[in-house]
């Protein structure tokens, strides 16, 4: 029991600092970004606020976050399970998108919407957040899809 919770604290301390890691980027877009924009060719910073999930979608609809929050809770329950079965690539991965998750509804729970600002041309404005639950994704892919390489009873 004592070891679980060990893991739990790490666990959700790995999640704040995510979570302070994103929070500082947003706070330095909202402050940099409100007067101007930074491009260079196809990438740059452009600040923008955005009522969806993640890369936009779903903007507007107000069903989305209570939705993002129980999905959210799940990858975090998943993520802590995986780690006690020994599936050390999908317990990372899931600790990145549970991050993601829990960056963006600080930003929804303080302003009602969440601070993009990282801008691919041709694709979307972005953060921090978004990139976490991305990377988070691919790396629980990669575990399930190559367990011993990928971090499965490590």
């Amino acid at each position: 029991m004592k070891q679980r919770m060990s893991l739990i604290i790490r666990f959700f301390l790995a999640v704040v600092a995510f979570i302070g890691i994103d929070q500082t980027t947003k706070w330095a877009a909202r402050e940099i970004l409100a007067t101007r924009q930074l491009t260079a060719g196809p990438i740059g910073l452009v600040l923008t606020m955005n009522t969806g999930i993640a890369f936009g979608l779903f903007s507007g609809r107000s069903w989305v976050v209570p939705v993002n929050t129980i999905l959210g809770l799940a990858v975090a329950i998943a993520g802590v399970t995986a780690w006690d079965r020994g599936e050390r690539g999908v317990a990372r991965g899931l600790l990145l998108m549970f991050s993601g998750f829990a960056g963006n509804f600080v930003d929804r729970l303080v302003f009602g919407r969440v601070t993009d600002f990282l801008w691919v041309r041709g694709w979307s404005v972005f953060n921090v957040a978004d990139c976490l639950v991305t990377a988070g994704a691919i790396l629980c892919g990669l575990a399930l899809a190559f367990p011993k390489r990928w971090g499965f009873h490590a």
